[in-house]
C-alpha cells in the first residue's frame, strides 16, 4: 500500500510566503489556506503545451511541490473539451481577494467562475454559511463538483450556467465575488445584493484588471473603490461584451522603440516594479483613457504599461518613458510625461487611492455599469 504524501507542512510553507508577501494579513485567510488542500482540486493541468492527466487522492511529490507553489495552474484550454481557458488563480491573488472581502461567519457569497472550486471551498472555510458558485463550463463545473465532494467541503453549490445572470435563486447575497476579468458589472447582480452588501470583481481598467469593490453610497447610487492590483482571464460571453475597444485593450505588439529617444527623468526613482510602478501605472489609466497593457515586436523589453495612439505608444517603464518611432510619439511622450509629474506632485497617491462612479456600457442586449470619473484622495 502506497504512503499518502503529507501536504500540510506545504500548505503551511505556502501560507507563510503569502503573509511574506503581504498577500495574507489575516488569521483567518491563513488558517483558510492551511486548511483546504489545493492539490485536490487539480486533477489535470497544461505545462508547455502540453495537458498532464492527475490523480490528486494520489498526490506525488511533484504535484505537491505544483500545487503549494505561488502561481497559477491552466487547468482548460479552447482547444479541449471545457470550450475556453480556465485555471485555479495563483494563491497570491486569491488570498488579497479574501483578505479585500472582509469575510466573516455568516457572510453569504455568489462566486462568478467556480474554476476548479478551491476558492469557493476556501470561501466556505472561513464563512461557515452557504456559498453558490457559477460556472458557464458544464465541464470545468462538474470537475469543481468532483473536487468539492472529494474534500467534503460543505456549504458549496455549483451552479452551470452565465455569470451574466448570476443567481437569483438563492438571493439576495452579502457579497458577489468575480474570479475572471470583467469589463463592467451586471445590473443583475446589484440586484441580488442584499442590503450594505459589496460586489468585488476584477473589471478592466488600463489594460489590467485590478479589484474593484462596488458599493450603493447613501443616496442609492454605486461607487468603485480599487482594492489591490490583479490580473485575470478575461471571462467569456456578455460580461465582456461592449469592452472599450482598443487602445484600452492589452496584448497590442507595436513597433520597438529608439533607445536614443528615451526619457529616464520624467520617471521617479526607486519605482518598486510589484508596488509605486502599479501605482503609477493606476494614476495614468485613471487619467488617460489610451493607458494599456502592451508589448514590442520582437522583445520582451518594454511589456507592461503603455499609452497607445493608433501605431504610435509610449511605454511606462521603471527606469524611463520610452516612445516608439513615429511622428507625433514626442508629443505623445510629453503628455505622459505631465501625468507623470502630476503623480509625483499629488505625493504619488497609491493604487487604493483611487475610487470611481459606474456608467452604462456594454450592449443593448447585454447592458454593463462601467468604471469612470476616476478621483484619487489626494484630489479630493
Amino acid at each position: 500500500m502506497t504512503a499518502i504524501l503529507d501536504w500540510a507542512p506545504k500548505a503551511q510553507a505556502l501560507a507563510a510566503e503569502l503573509r511574506a508577501k503581504n498577500a495574507i494579513r489575516s488569521e483567518t485567510v491563513a488558517a483558510a489556506i492551511e486548511a483546504v488542500p489545493r492539490h485536490m482540486f487539480i486533477a489535470g493541468h497544461y505545462a508547455a503545451g502540453q495537458h498532464t492527466k492527475i490523480d490528486p487522492e494520489q498526490p506525488t511529490e511533484d504535484l505537491l511541490r505544483l500545487a503549494y507553489a505561488d502561481r497559477g495552474i491552466m487547468t482548460h484550454t479552447p482547444a479541449d473539451a471545457a470550450g475556453g481557458f480556465s485555471s485555479t488563480s495563483q494563491p497570491s491573488i486569491v488570498a488579497k481577494m479574501l483578505e479585500a472581502a472582509g469575510l466573516r461567519p455568516g457572510t453569504k457569497v455568489l462566486e462568478i467562475g467556480a474554476g476548479t472550486g478551491w476558492n469557493a471551498a476556501l470561501i466556505a472555510q472561513i464563512t461557515g454559511t452557504s456559498v453558490h458558485t457559477v460556472e458557464a463550463s458544464p465541464l470545468v463545473a462538474a470537475e469543481a463538483r468532483e473536487a468539492l465532494a472529494r474534500t467534503d467541503s460543505q456549504h458549496v453549490t455549483v451552479h452551470t450556467g452565465d455569470g451574466y445572470l448570476g443567481h437569483p435563486e438563492d438571493g439576495p447575497y452579502d457579497l458577489i465575488l468575480v474570479t475572471c476579468g470583467i469589463a463592467g458589472i451586471p445590473p443583475a447582480w446589484v440586484e441580488q445584493l442584499a442590503s450594505g452588501g459589496a460586489i468585488l470583481a476584477p473589471v478592466a481598467h488600463g489594460g489590467l484588471h485590478p479589484l474593484l469593490r462596488v458599493t450603493r453610497t447613501g443616496d442609492g447610487m454605486l461607487a468603485g473603490q480599487l482594492m489591490a492590483n490583479a490580473d485575470f482571464m478575461n471571462a467569456t460571453g456578455p460580461l465582456y461584451a461592449g469592452a472599450t475597444t482598443a487602445p484600452a485593450t492589452r496584448g497590442q505588439h507595436l513597433p520597438a522603440p529608439l533607445p536614443s529617444a528615451a526619457r529616464p527623468h520624467p520617471i521617479p526613482t526607486s519605482l518598486d516594479p510589484r508596488g509605486s510602478y502599479l501605482d503609477l501605472w493606476m494614476h495614468l489609466a485613471a487619467r488617460d483613457t489610451r493607458t494599456t497593457c502592451a508589448g514590442a515586436e520582437g522583445t520582451n523589453d518594454y511589456t507592461g504599461c503603455a499609452l497607445v495612439e493608433e501605431d504610435t505608444a509610449v511605454f511606462v517603464q521603471p527606469g524611463g518613458l520610452h516612445p516608439t518611432p513615429g511622428p507625433t510619439a514626442q508629443a505623445l511622450a510629453d503628455q505622459v510625461e505631465q501625468h507623470v509629474t502630476e503623480w509625483d506632485h499629488d505625493g504619488r497617491p497609491g493604487l487604493t487611492a483611487w475610487s470611481c462612479s459606474l456608467t452604462p456600457a456594454g450592449t443593448a442586449e447585454h447592458p454593463l455599469l462601467a468604471p469612470a470619473n476616476w478621483v484619487s484622495q489626494a484630489n479630493s
